[in-house]
């Protein structure tokens, strides 16, 4: 066995072996003198471990796929389910006009005249008092449309304590035409006080009330008038027209009583109940 050459490594990744084209089917002949080579080749072990990652990546990857369709999927039939007022509308972004002035415009400040006949404007700055109340007597008995400052009557008695605590008051009458008026002015010797005002006219002679009439069993009537040493809000007078037919050259009494507001209302069809009178010639 000695002698012998030693037979070449075989080299890795496979053996080669020639063969010439006439040869079919692995048919080699058995004669020394013919070399067959054949060229088998092997695929390294890496190539198979890369083979196994790529299809495990991708059946990650279509798994992830379908994860991802079936929540898509389960979304939109959530959406199309669910009521109008469920689903959320979708951000509205305003931007500011650049135009837009940065100083707001002033708001319009209220009149300071405010009435129950002014709707949605409350009358504020004002103490709680009754309305004036004005009955109808027969004939009906209507405020002189006069609201001048001072009172319009030029014939007034003097100043009279009324009575009522540091308040003073007047009589007055004037006649214009057919109309004869009959009015009342009052202050206060200091600070402030609330008032309420009668007047009525009366018969010279026996007394007796002219105007009005039973239907109005205080006279004419205001609640709750202001009274200040000067006047200051508004004025503090009251002038009614005598709307019932009088006697020309008669003489005739303005009778006015002032209480405090709230207090008792004198009954002027009770004799005694004179108030504080003013005398005035009609015609």
């Amino acid at each position: 066995m000695t002698g012998q050459p030693a037979s070449p490594a075989e080299p890795s990744g496979g053996q080669s072996f020639t063969a010439k084209p006439s040869d079919q089917a692995r048919t080699y002949q058995a004669s020394r003198d013919q070399t067959i080579n054949e060229h088998h080749h092997y695929a390294p072990r890496r190539s198979v471990k890369m083979r196994i990652a790529w299809s495990l990546a991708g059946v990650t990857v279509l798994a992830l796929g379908g994860l991802v369709g079936i929540d898509l999927w389960e979304r939109h039939s959530a959406a199309e389910a669910a009521p109008v007022g469920d689903v959320e509308a979708p951000a509205v972004t305003v931007s500011a006009s650049p135009s837009a002035s940065p100083t707001p415009s002033p708001t319009p400040k209220p009149s300071g005249k405010a009435t129950a006949d002014t709707p949605g404007m409350p009358v504020s700055g004002a103490p709680a008092q009754r309305a004036e109340q004005e009955p109808a007597p027969s004939p009906k008995a209507s405020e002189s449309a006069s609201a001048l400052l001072p009172d319009p009557a030029t014939r007034c008695t003097g100043w009279r304590d009324s009575g009522a605590d540091r308040v003073q008051v007047k009589a007055c009458g004037r006649v214009d035409g057919d109309h004869l008026y009959m009015s009342a002015e009052w202050r206060t010797t200091s600070g402030h006080a609330l008032v309420d005002v009668y007047v009525w006219l009366a018969d010279h002679t026996g007394r007796t009330v002219v105007y009005p009439g039973a239907s109005a069993p205080n006279g004419m009537a205001a609640y709750g008038m202001q009274a200040w040493p000067m006047p200051k809000d508004g004025p503090q007078w009251k002038e009614y027209e005598v709307r019932k037919p009088l006697v020309p050259g008669e003489k005739y009494e303005v009778s006015v009583s002032v209480r405090e507001a709230g207090g008792p209302a004198p009954k002027i069809f009770n004799p005694t109940v004179q108030g504080y009178q003013f005398g005035i010639v009609y015609g």
